[in-house]
């Protein structure tokens, strides 16, 4: 009898110690993940945070001094620049941790467009900071994937910001001839700052340029012109002559620089037109060429001279002459009228002030050195541009006159416009587009 009394106390300490150990298994047992396997954020043009929360279930977190968690991004799998993000935080105590707990990561301003790219974040856990116990941790989610897509530009004020930073390239109508000419280039940068606020009361818009602008077309039937002469003897010479059309173009290659603060005048209810006073100095370096042309002849004539010449002289169908001119124009009354949508933008600028050409002139000084004429005028110029968003294509007209001594100019150019930033990829090997 004493032996089975003996026995069953045998088992039922053996009972109590075996229930100990499970008790110590369990609780040797964690649970620290995320609550989701994937999150979606976006860039935006301003920093933004993302949170990541957490799910744990630790029990009593005293039970847990000297155990720590810790927040890994992986760059293998990371497709995001490191310096497009920041993780705030990256070691955490047992002991603070519970189901409130969250991870930031700060999403800094996008500066590319047109890419979505993702971040993996991992969980580790250490016991005294260097010793692994991640086979402890039963969570089934211990990693997320964080899929950023790229800023979208939606808003409207976003798109016509755009326009305030351009450069334009192309070609120049030749109205004189009706078609086009790639190789009379047109370029420009344009710079506007609008006053936007009312602290800043003043803005500015700048412009550097090259084009071409007409001056004059003239065209007559009634020219009566001898087109050669050829010797008959030592006593006297052929003349050939010929009624013919003269067409004179008069054409200028100008690059030009032009500056000019602006100050809103209207306040509309339509906050996509403006209009500005802008007071205006501009610089033209203007290369003139004037070119007489011959053509259909008709009524040809010969006639013997009795004057000797030597050989057959033929005269050019064409002949051309060039002059540099350096212009100063100070636009005291002028206007800028300014209406940018999400599909286009189109602005006039238009300008009345005092002119000062300088131009070298047919006669010498003393030493050998040619002599600078200078003329003052009343100049009139208008311009007006429009740029269609989603392609970039540009039109734009010119006209600029003077009042004692009128001297119309006016250009047609279709250009392609570009941001500022991405100019330099026009330039690029073609292999490395």
């Amino acid at each position: 009898m004493r032996k089975w009394i003996l026995l069953l106390l045998l088992c039922c300490i053996s009972g109590v110690g075996w229930g100990q150990e499970k008790d110590n298994l369990d609780k040797s047992l964690f649970s620290i993940g995320f609550k989701n396997d994937t999150i979606y954020a976006e860039k935006s043009s301003k920093e933004e945070y993302i949170t990541i929360p957490l799910k744990v279930n630790i029990g009593d977190p005293k039970d847990w001094r000297g155990y720590n968690l810790k927040v890994e991004i992986d760059p293998t799998n990371t497709s995001m620049s490191p310096m497009d993000y920041k993780l705030l935080a990256s070691n955490f105590d047992f002991t603070a941790l519970n189901d409130d707990k969250i991870i930031n990561i700060l999403l800094k301003i996008d500066t590319i467009e047109d890419r979505n790219r993702y971040i993996v974040v991992n969980l580790k856990t250490l016991k005294d900071e260097k010793i692994d116990v991640e086979k402890r941790n039963i969570s089934s989610n211990k990693k997320v994937v964080i899929l950023v897509k790229t800023k979208q530009k939606n808003t409207e004020n976003q798109i016509i910001n755009d326009y305030n930073f351009l450069s334009y390239m192309g070609t120049n109508f030749d109205i004189v001839e009706g078609k086009t000419k790639p190789k009379n280039l047109f370029f420009a940068m344009n710079i506007f700052i609008p006053p936007v606020t009312k602290k800043n009361k003043v803005g500015f818009y700048f412009s550097l340029y090259g084009n071409r602008t007409m001056s004059d077309i003239d065209s007559t039937g009634n020219v009566r012109r001898t087109y050669k002469l050829e010797s008959i003897d030592e006593a006297s010479h052929t003349r050939y002559t010929s009624q013919n059309k003269m067409i004179t173009n008069r054409v200028s290659d100008n690059v030009g620089a032009y500056i000019s603060p602006v100050f809103k005048i209207i306040e509309s209810s339509n906050k996509n037109l403006n209009l500005y006073y802008s007071p205006s100095l501009e610089f033209i370096w203007r290369k003139s060429s004037t070119i007489t042309q011959f053509e259909d002849p008709t009524n040809l004539e010969k006639d013997t001279i009795n004057t000797p010449i030597s050989g057959t002289i033929v005269m050019d169908d064409l002949t051309q002459s060039v002059q540099n001119e350096y212009v100063f124009n100070l636009g005291v009354a002028g206007i800028l009228l300014v209406y940018e949508t999400n599909s286009f933008s189109f602005r006039v600028q238009s300008s009345v002030g005092y002119s000062s050409y300088f131009y070298p002139s047919n006669s010498l000084t003393f030493n050998g050195q040619t002599k600078v004429g200078r003329t003052n005028d009343i100049f009139f110029s208008g311009r007006s541009w429009i740029t269609e968003a989603s392609t970039g294509l540009t039109l734009q007209a010119e006209i600029m006159n003077t009042s004692r001594n009128p001297r119309p100019f006016f250009g047609i150019t279709l250009s392609k416009a570009f941001k500022l930033n991405e100019l330099g990829s026009i330039f690029k090997p073609i292999t490395s587009r």
